[in-house]
């Protein structure tokens, strides 16, 4: 018997028509059928186990009858239940490896590329910030005059717009004031809170005080170049197209230097969309055990960015692909009273009230006397280690020449880690970083006024 209670098929020879007749669908002899599920929603738990058991048995069928070679059990497997190939083939690569189907992927939050990258928006945010506190207000016509004049980039007011509102910036009209782009509330009292706990904690006495550790995740291509020289006429550099095979990697950093034996590098296995994409759950908590939580000092701060790869939680389970009696099963088994009426939707509701959503890596930290502080949603000018990613990736791209191998690559990398992140830098990073968080501060502070001065001066009309 499986982990997903059906039990494995020992007779290769009747196994087929029997696993079809459960799926309701019938060989087709060559001629169309109706795909058996829709395109685009996610496999269950118990339906990736049943995918796995039609490829077991079909691979059954290969070893004992014969199968024409263009028809393997993986195609085979996709055709009779609707699933894509490469799902079929991730599927069986986990129960491989784990003994186990890969848990399903939670929903929504995912970092997509952008066309402004995430170091312009500090500055974006420092425009804003700065164009309120003179009284003047501010369009996305102005942000794109400053990507143009300090990134060099042509990006449509449209696209700039879409940013401001994924920043947390909405575009609203204040009472007797012309229209303006305002922060978000909850964005703001969640850096605000952010900076509190920062605060309190350096407020502490020397012997209680907990130490500040900076983590994040990075990539590096293999064709990461310098992109401007001197020439004179006729003279040019031919670079190779396109940008090469990918290293991603992860570090931990301290006032003093970089955290010995944090590092973990490792090839990226797809080479579009995201990096963020190359790391999953499991990967960052067996090195968030094994290398971060056996090397920082005691007492640590661990500082990192809200990604879904951080914030996972204890349980893998995703309710908005559970079934209307999971949910209520899941409720009985807690004691927690629900009625008949109720539908989905507000079962889920009161799931979601009561579920732990306490994130996998503060629960292993505070195991061993560590905390964990999530930085605001899209503040990466918060977090001093994002220098770091661009002061070694500058020195990869100064020393990169056509002949430069991948693995010569990730040594120009280790190489700048060691040459160029020092004590005396890291010091100065942090420093900066403390610059931006009391101007942050301060301009919440005047923000939160301005607006009780608002809400008051309306009171009156």
């Amino acid at each position: 018997m499986s982990p997903s209670g059906y039990a494995v098929c020992t007779e290769p020879e009747s196994s087929i028509p029997v696993l079809l007749s459960e799926l309701r669908m019938e060989p087709s002899h060559g001629q169309p059928f109706e795909r058996p599920r829709k395109r685009g929603r996610p496999l269950t738990y118990e339906e990736k186990w049943m995918v796995y058991h039609v490829f077991t048995t079909l691979v059954t069928e290969k070893n004992t009858a014969p199968i024409s070679p263009r028809d393997d059990p993986y195609s085979l497997t996709s055709q009779y239940t609707g699933v894509a190939r490469s799902v079929v083939a991730a599927i069986a690569k986990a129960v491989k490896q784990t003994g186990t189907v890969p848990l399903a992927t939670p929903l929504g939050n995912r970092h997509q590329p952008t066309t402004i990258p995430v170091a312009a928006e500090g500055r974006i945010r420092e425009l804003v910030f700065e164009k309120h506190r003179q009284g003047t207000i501010c369009h996305a016509k102005h942000v794109h005059a400053l990507l143009k004049e300090a990134c060099g980039l042509e990006v449509h007011e449209r696209t700039i717009q879409r940013h401001l509102k994924r920043m947390g910036f909405c575009w609203l009209r204040t009472r007797n004031r012309p229209r303006s782009l305002r922060e978000k509330a909850e964005v703001r009292q969640q850096r605000h809170d952010y900076l509190y706990e920062l605060r309190r904690n350096r407020q502490r006495p020397p012997a209680e005080r907990y130490q500040e550790i900076y983590l994040d995740e990075s990539f590096l291509h293999h064709h990461h170049g310098g992109q401007y020289s001197w020439f004179s006429d006729h003279d040019f550099v031919e670079r190779m197209s396109g940008k090469g095979r990918r290293w991603c990697f992860i570090h931990a950093m301290q006032p003093t230097g970089l955290l010995a034996g944090t590092f973990l590098a490792f090839e990226a296995k797809h080479g579009k969309g995201d990096y963020h994409a190359q790391f999953d759950g499991t990967m960052f908590q067996r090195w968030f055990t094994g290398q971060l939580l056996s090397h920082i000092p005691q007492r640590s701060l661990i500082i990192l960015d809200r990604c879904p790869l951080h914030t996972g939680g204890s349980d893998a389970m995703v309710p908005s692909q559970m079934k209307k009696g999971d949910l209520r099963q899941w409720l009985s088994e807690r004691g927690i009273v629900w009625e008949e009426h109720w539908l989905r939707a507000r079962l889920l509701e009161e799931m979601d009230k009561h579920r732990d959503k306490t994130p996998m890596v503060e629960l292993l930290a505070e195991a061993q006397g560590h905390k964990v502080l999530f930085l605001p949603v899209h503040h990466p000018e918060l977090n001093p280690i994002e220098l770091v990613w661009a002061t070694v990736k500058h020195y990869c791209g100064t020393i990169f020449s056509n002949s430069t191998s991948f693995k010569e690559q990730r040594q120009h990398l280790e190489e700048s880690f060691g040459r160029d992140i020092t004590p005396e830098y890291c010091a100065k990073v942090y420093e900066h970083v403390q610059h931006i968080e009391e101007q942050y501060w301060t301009a919440d502070l005047i923000i939160d006024e301005d607006i009780e001065i608002e809400d008051n001066e309306g009171d009156l009309f």
